[in-house]
């Protein structure tokens, strides 16, 4: 992991985002890049407007906007990492979309809650679009955390498919933090058995035979309730979830189910693609 983006839109979630992109540079000693992404500021209605004034308003809110990211950039910098500031006049969707490309970002850090519509629009269907569509790896930081601190991971498992390439991520970042890992299957009456579970376990036990976890299952009405209840178990303070295929993914994160993972988790959530 060389490069981490944050998002920010300068509320105090957005500051609990940054300490977890710190604790996850620290770790890696990766490059981090804070981006925060506007649209232009309207002149009120019934005020006369110029192509001049309209220019002075523009740069007025560039330099506003430009002065809230010092300070950011000062706290990664104090960090001991080196620290890059992105100011994108820009929608957040293209404007992250952008930012991932163009800097080669391998994990991207927001807060799932904001103050002012930057990560608001992006937790709703932004974020479900970011998520459902992001190649990298996307972690989610609720309002209600209080400790920055990854020291138990929960793996949330199908056993359906070869994880064994996300697993080994996960690993690498447990072996960065000095974290335990804990994987939970959770048995719901919608998701469907299509390959014995047994195998899946046997692969991973196989393939990760030096690593110090255990597999367990769980029966719940929804994956949601049960990767929570699993995580209040272990007492896990990392959910990592494993997308794919787009069906399960949709299950988690779509904001019309009642119960979706990244929505409602007290905990933050790393969601990987396939």
């Amino acid at each position: 992991m060389n490069n981490i983006l944050i998002a920010t839109d300068y509320s105090e979630n957005a500051e609990k985002a940054l300490q977890y992109a710190i604790l996850l540079g620290k770790a890696y000693q990766a490059k981090i890049y804070i981006i925060h992404t506007y649209l232009p500021r309207f002149v009120e209605p019934g005020i006369y407007a110029n192509a001049e004034i309209m220019q002075q308003s523009l740069n007025e809110q560039h330099d506003a906007y430009q002065a809230k990211l010092v300070p950011l950039a000062n706290q990664v910098e104090e960090a001991g990492l080196v620290c890059e500031a992105i100011l994108e006049l820009n929608d957040v969707v293209s404007g992250v979309f952008d930012a991932i490309e163009k800097y080669d970002i391998d994990l991207l850090v927001m807060g799932r809650t904001g103050s002012g519509g930057f990560l608001n629009k992006l937790i709703g269907s932004n974020a479900a679009h970011i998520t459902a569509k992001s190649t990298i790896p996307v972690l989610a930081i609720p309002h209600q955390v209080e400790k920055v601190a990854i020291e138990k991971i929960l793996y949330a498992t199908q056993l359906e498919f070869d994880e064994n390439h996300i697993l080994s991520q996960v690993f690498e970042i447990a072996h960065k933090l000095k974290a335990e890992v804990n994987l939970t299957k959770v048995n719901a009456s919608f998701e469907p058995d299509i390959q014995s579970d047994k195998q899946f376990i046997d692969q991973i036990n196989t393939a990760f035979v030096k690593e110090n976890f255990v597999i367990d299952t769980i029966t719940a009405d929804s994956v949601t309730e049960g990767i929570f209840r699993a995580a209040a178990t272990h007492q896990s303070d990392l959910i990592v979830l494993a997308a794919h295929h787009r069906n399960f993914l949709s299950q988690l994160i779509d904001p019309s189910k009642s119960k979706q993972v990244i929505i409602s988790s007290h905990l933050p959530v790393l969601t990987f693609q396939r």
